[in-house]
């Protein structure tokens, strides 16, 4: 799936306002004689109308709707409009008394600029959310070959692993801990209409999205298929309600498809010590509740 289904109107008006300059520089300026064209100056502002193109077009293809996204979309627009204003100059004449083409050639160059800057600032911080997820991984179990290879989130074997740590930690120190269970509403049905590629990257978009929401400490995998587990050391029911109140209500904002959660509480009382059937009994419990058409349990 590539930009023009992620962002069909960022790219519509993309193209709008390419054609919008093309028709305001013919329609107030005067074709410059052969002569007076400068080849190499349309050789360096061409270049750098091309470079600020594709760094537009990168950030519709690879970024998902977002805030950030929309900074680093607005501040490569104005780019791009205030460098093709200026190739254009190359090739007409404007009148004296027109300063509208001066003005929107010189003016979006330095807004574009502040607000691209704000956007690499976002985008700056959502990799160093990354970067410490990774981090926090890579502290408890540094096996390479648990990696998802889709959404590079660990795979259930390393769940399995750091679960049974938690359920033995929990018994010598007291402290409860939190598991939430994601499922990706029809997600079958997605796939079907939509296609593999475009299941794929929403996979993807979902797992780099859940990554930034939650705490370093909290572990993120994929359970099997459109399924994720969220592991909160050290919270309870009411600290791990929070998160995934706040992680769902930024994830709508982004995803194409709704989501069903589940979320329960280990303490040390229930004695549990097996993680497969901990998982089993979440699993259960999220079933349940889809059959309940309601959208939060917790117990």
């Amino acid at each position: 799936m590539g930009f023009s289904s992620q962002h069909p109107a960022k790219l519509a008006l993309t193209l709008l306002l390419f054609v919008l300059c093309i028709l305001l520089a013919v329609n107030y300026g005067e074709l410059k004689p052969a002569a007076e064209i400068d080849w190499m100056d349309i050789l360096g502002e061409g270049s750098s109308l091309a470079v600020v193109i594709a760094w537009l077009l990168l950030v519709l293809y690879s970024r998902p709707a977002g805030p950030v996204t929309n900074c680093l979309y607005v501040g490569s627009l104005l780019l791009v409009l205030s460098y093709q204003l200026n190739l254009l100059d190359e090739f007409f004449h404007y009148p004296a008394s027109h300063r509208l083409l001066s003005w929107l050639e010189s003016i979006p160059a330095p807004v574009g600029m502040l607000i691209l800057t704000l956007g690499l600032l976002g985008w700056h911080k959502e990799q160093r959310f990354i970067n410490r997820q990774l981090a926090s991984r890579e502290l408890h179990l540094r096996h390479y070959q648990l990696l998802d290879p889709l959404t590079q989130l660990y795979q259930p074997e390393y769940l399995l692993a750091v679960l049974k740590r938690e359920l033995e930690l929990q018994q010598q120190h007291q402290q409860p801990f939190c598991l939430a269970l994601i499922d990706i509403s029809q997600f079958g049905r997605f796939n079907r209409e939509q296609g593999m590629a475009a299941a794929d990257l929403l996979l993807q978009q979902l797992s780099e999205l859940t990554l930034l929401q939650f705490r370093p400490g909290d572990l993120v995998c994929r359970y099997s298929g459109d399924k994720f587990v969220i592991l909160m050391p050290q919270s309870n029911q009411a600290v791990a309600q929070s998160l995934v109140q706040n992680a769902l209500r930024e994830l709508s904002l982004y995803l194409p498809t709704q989501l069903h959660w589940t979320i329960t509480e280990i303490t040390a009382a229930q004695q549990l010590n097996q993680p497969q059937r901990l998982l089993s009994q979440l699993w259960h419990q999220l079933q349940k509740q889809k059959q309940q058409q309601t959208q939060w349990s917790l117990v």
